[in-house]
């Protein structure tokens, strides 16, 4: 008699009462999750190791074996993040709807259309081109309705996979498409879900699926307290500096934005979670500050990384600096700008998205 196997209803893991320090572990037979999800679900810490995750390049063969219809689940305020190297090579030909999260934390004076138009520049850019675009706020519940529209679309008899980076909402999106059902885990705190879920709902099974890791990135150099904080919750509110002659901005102890207006002041608006320490100082002081008062400001790392600094050239009148894992800095008049940056920290420049 085959003895018959029960998943951890959280992450997805086969669940074992015999070795508390191997994955799926529950003190309870009748248990429906584990030790680690119970724990993520009624405290808030995580306890486990990341033995035993699935690889990156292994999760994507594995989807890509399934013929399914595919939720691309992506961060609206963290979207340059959210792409997935290569995606086309991994799963190509296959049948792609996005669902862009967290649209509550971007101001409501951006419209649906600019909101689509930075998405399908995104997609372009990695040469993806999705069958549609939904976009979803208040942790999915506004725009569950259209996500089944597009599945009762597309779907055409196949499963639904749910993918995306980690932290792009993937688990929360799908405890929003079925309320009534126990719950995935849901955590701030990267590679949560460590294996395939299947769901079966309405005639057919959705699968959540563990967070695609595509580099090394600041929110691995950081501690709890501080990945926790660059996972907001509620809209972010703008920090707007008028900059004059040679400017920078501190960010933590993480980056400084150099910034040299030209014969007109400058605006800086910060887009970055609260918490993260902005200060702006004039050019000429910003070494010292840096070395003087940024110990412990908020992002720093564990480890002391060095600066590495770069010269970008700014072609369009508003662009965005881009902090990854941070947010972002929408830059507007005639300046040049520099930057220095902790090496965990990667920063990019891209159009204005607001």
């Amino acid at each position: 008699m085959t003895e018959h196997i029960h998943y951890c209803q959280g992450c997805g893991v086969p669940l074992q009462t015999i070795d508390p320090s191997k994955k799926g572990y529950t003190p309870k037979a009748d248990s429906a999750l584990c030790k680690r999800c119970y724990r993520l679900t009624h405290y808030g810490d995580l306890v486990t190791s990341s033995s035993g995750l699935i690889k990156t390049e292994d999760l994507l063969a594995r989807l890509a074996s399934m013929d399914a219809l595919f939720l691309w689940v992506i961060d609206l305020f963290h979207l340059p993040e959210s792409m997935v190297d290569g995606l086309i090579r991994h799963l190509p030909d296959k049948d792609i709807i996005i669902v862009a999260t967290k649209r509550e934390l971007l101001p409501q004076t951006l419209s649906e259309h600019k909101i689509t138009s930075m998405i399908r520049q995104q997609c372009k850019e990695s040469f993806v081109s999705p069958k549609g675009i939904v976009v979803v706020s208040d942790f999915g519940k506004d725009g569950a309705d259209d996500v089944f529209r597009a599945i009762d679309i597309f779907r055409n008899n196949r499963d639904v996979v749910v993918f995306g980076v980690a932290n792009a909402g993937k688990s929360t999106l799908i405890n929003a498409l079925f309320p009534h059902r126990l719950p995935v885990t849901v955590s701030q705190f990267p590679g949560t879900t460590v294996d395939l879920i299947p769901i079966v709902e309405r005639g057919y099974t959705i699968y959540d699926t563990p967070g695609i890791e595509m580099r090394n990135h600041l929110l691995h150099v950081l501690d709890n307290h501080q990945v926790k904080l660059l996972q907001p919750k509620t809209s972010v509110k703008p920090i707007v500096f008028q900059l004059q002659g040679r400017q920078t901005l501190i960010i933590g102890q993480c980056a400084m934005i150099h910034i040299d207006c030209k014969d007109s002041p400058v605006s800086a608006v910060c887009y970055v979670p609260a918490g993260v320490d902005l200060h702006r100082t004039k050019t000429e002081n910003a070494q010292i500050y840096w070395q003087q008062h940024t110990a412990g400001k908020v992002p720093f790392t564990l480890h002391e990384s060095k600066l590495v600094r770069k010269t970008w050239k700014k072609t369009d009148t508003k662009v965005d600096i881009v902090l990854m894992y941070i947010g972002f800095i929408s830059i507007s008049g005639d300046c040049t700008i520099d930057t220095e940056a902790i090496e965990p920290c990667e920063i990019i420049l891209r159009k204005a998205v607001i």
